[in-house]
């Protein structure tokens, strides 16, 4: 039973997270994969704790956490009080009006002095693929875990299969 709700649950990650942020990027629309990859970091965050996927005011919790465990100094460096967390994620999230304090853009448009996770003229640069491969780090690490059994399982209400997202 656990490795059944196991593999869904990865298999849910997987669909989600990674296949239809990486159908965004295909299609070109790189900035509304950066409102969802900030989405989805904050929900990896909830695979990594012990409450309901709903939990209330856990949002910044989440985001950092998966930041942190997920995705690696670089992304904790910046995330210093919540910053990424308010600059991307809450802001995009909320607005869908990009913070004056990032650069974003994707690989087709960066210079040599606009590198990913760096500063240039007092913004961050995120390049889409690049924040792509790393959520997809983040997801395949997160994979490890579960099949090591260190994170709890959460109930998925709905499989993809329920959402009409099957290939």
């Amino acid at each position: 039973m656990e490795k059944i709700k196991a593999d869904q649950e990865k298999e849910f990650i997987s669909r989600i997270f990674i296949d239809e942020i990486g159908r965004l990027q295909k299609e070109g629309f790189y900035f509304f994969s950066f409102i969802l990859m900030g989405q989805a970091i904050e929900a990896l965050g909830c695979f990594l704790d012990n409450k309901p996927l709903k939990a209330r005011a856990q949002s910044s919790k989440r985001f950092s956490k998966a930041l942190n465990i997920l995705m690696g100094n670089k992304y904790r460096a910046v995330n210093n009080d919540h910053w990424l967390y308010d600059k991307l994620r809450n802001q995009l999230t909320h607005s869908f009006v990009p913070s004056k304090s990032l650069h974003l853009l994707s690989r087709d448009k960066q210079t040599v002095e606009l590198n990913h996770l760096e500063w240039c003229d007092d913004r961050l640069v995120l390049i889409a693929e690049d924040m792509y491969d790393d959520l997809k780090g983040a997801c395949k690490h997160l994979f490890s875990m579960i099949d090591k059994g260190k994170v709890p399982l959460k109930n998925i209400a709905a499989s993809p299969e329920d959402l009409l997202l099957h290939n």
